[in-house]
């Protein structure tokens, strides 16, 4: 949302500059006061839109892991914010101009309510007390009561604040005044808010001119009302910046040419900041597959990765699953180039390779009773540990599912701390991490192992069951579980190195 607010702030003021340097010095003010208008509703859709950029994807990679309740029991540390306070701060003052803002309106009110009104010329005049410089709220203009009876107000200031009534200039400056209380921190709208009230006086020149075509005595009139009070901060007034441009306005003389050539050039400038404050999004044209490697509490697979090789490189089977958890077979000659910048790597080189039809060259269990896993009875062979809740809580940002049901971070924390035996799946994909529950127990197996014969390679050696709980699991890049025929178990670990 910051990010939004600071686009849409530059935005404006770039409008803005480009007004003061190309627009505002040509007697065109018409078209200038609906760009003004147009530029705060342009700042603000303009980061809304959204241009799409074709990025080649990278491929996914899956952590193996498993999530288990450990003896750790970590509590989130809170960080001090200070976001509270600084909105708590912006809404105060934003509270304290809304309170003057609505004071001047009810002054406004107060003096029409109070004083005697006549309507003429689809306006109602206000006649006041005060020595006051005629000026303009809305529909209403107010005149000193004193002048207005002795025919003293001159028809060119009168016809100066019927402008400013029949064009709705109050509106505006009402419009603008309220941004300026929600965005008070924006100094951009201090400058439009003057740039919009000075439009307004050459809108009104211009129609005092047009009307009683005498511009010198217009001027003189001008300078001899200078001096006058106007104590109503809402209103228009023909003493408003009273400078050397609004005078030099009345006497320009601008090429047609030149004025739509200047108009023409807001095209390109629209286009030009649209695309440079829209939100850019990568949108990736291929469907990938996602690769993922498991490890269960409760199961040993019969296998996570496959690799089967003949003697012809070409006949290489690879068997994987994708994001639907489908599980494909293909010749390694069968895969795309994508499909084969996907895949896992294959096991460590010190790692044995079955061929198809050979047998395991594994020694036989030792004699002695098996730990027999019965049906409805989990496995206790336990892959790298982590603590639950200090993963999920570092990966707060995922996506959780348990049983394929979405979970919230608070969710998936109770059902950590409830369930045991979980089989958990760690996927990435479009860079944000998926985990995934599962509460299946093993099935039915006849021929049951003992979890002593199971043995743990890591790249290829021979390691202990202790060493193996060591291990980080952001250190391993794949696991291979294989059973033998005999029941027998092996457990392949393949690290980052």
């Amino acid at each position: 949302m910051i990010t939004y607010f600071i686009k849409s702030g530059i935005c404006l003021a770039l409008l803005l500059l480009f007004y003061h340097l190309i627009l505002e010095r040509e007697k065109m003010h018409q078209f200038n006061r609906f760009y003004l208008l147009g530029s705060v509703l342009f700042s603000f859709i303009a980061p809304f839109y959204k241009i799409y950029i074709e990025t080649i994807p990278n491929t996914l990679k899956a952590v193996p892991s498993l999530i288990t309740d450990s003896n750790l029991d970590v509590n989130p540390v809170k960080e001090i914010s200070y976001t509270q306070y600084l909105f708590l701060g912006y809404t105060i003052v934003a509270i304290i101009l809304l309170i003057r803002f609505t004071k001047n309106l009810f002054n406004i009110f107060l003096k029409i309510k109070q004083y005697k009104k006549i309507k003429k010329d689809k306006a109602t005049l206000v006649l006041v007390d005060d020595l006051i410089s005629p000026h303009t709220f809305w529909n209403y203009i107010f005149i000193n009561k004193e002048e207005y009876n002795s025919n003293k107000i001159e028809t060119e200031l009168y016809t100066h604040e019927l402008t400013h009534a029949l064009q709705k200039h109050t509106f505006d400056i009402l419009f603008i005044e309220f941004l300026q209380i929600i965005f008070w921190i924006n100094p951009t709208f201090i400058f439009l808010k003057k740039a919009i009230k000075l439009n307004h006086e050459f809108l009104a020149d211009n129609k005092v001119i047009t009307t009683h075509k005498n511009t010198t005595e217009y001027q003189y009139l001008l300078l001899n009302r200078a001096a006058w009070n106007n104590e109503y901060y809402l209103a228009s007034n023909l003493n408003y910046l009273l400078t050397k441009k609004r005078l030099l306005m009345m006497t320009k003389q601008s090429s047609r040419t030149k004025i739509l050539l200047k108009k023409l050039a807001v095209i390109p400038v629209i286009a030009g900041f649209t695309f440079l404050f829209a939100e850019r999004v990568e949108a990736e044209t291929t469907k990938k597959h996602v690769l993922s490697t498991e490890t269960s509490k409760d199961s040993i697979p019969s296998s996570v990765t496959v690799y089967k090789k003949s003697i012809n490189h070409e006949d290489v089977e690879i068997t994987y699953h994708d994001e639907k958890g489908n599980k494909i077979t293909k010749k390694i000659s069968e895969l795309t180039e994508i499909e084969k910048g996907q895949l896992p790597p294959p096991p460590s080189p010190t790692s044995r390779i079955v061929i198809k039809g050979e047998a395991l060259n594994i020694p036989p269990p030792p004699p002695h009773s098996y730990e027999v896993i019965r049906e409805e009875e989990t496995s206790n062979i336990p892959p790298p540990s982590i603590n639950a809740i200090e993963y999920i809580y570092q990966n707060k940002n995922a996506d959780f599912y348990f049983d394929d049901k979405k979970l919230s971070y608070n969710e998936v924390i109770k059902l950590i701390k409830n369930k045991k035996g979980l089989r958990t799946l760690i996927q990435a994909k479009n860079n944000k991490k998926i985990i995934k529950f599962y509460s299946k127990k093993v099935t039915k197996n006849t021929n049951n192992i003992n979890t002593s014969d199971i043995k743990y390679y890591l790249d290829g050696k021979l390691i202990s069951k202790e060493k193996l709980h060591k291990i980080a699991p952001k250190d391993i890049r794949k696991v291979d579980v294989k059973k033998n025929k005999d029941g027998t178990g092996l457990v392949y670990v393949t690290s980052n190195k």
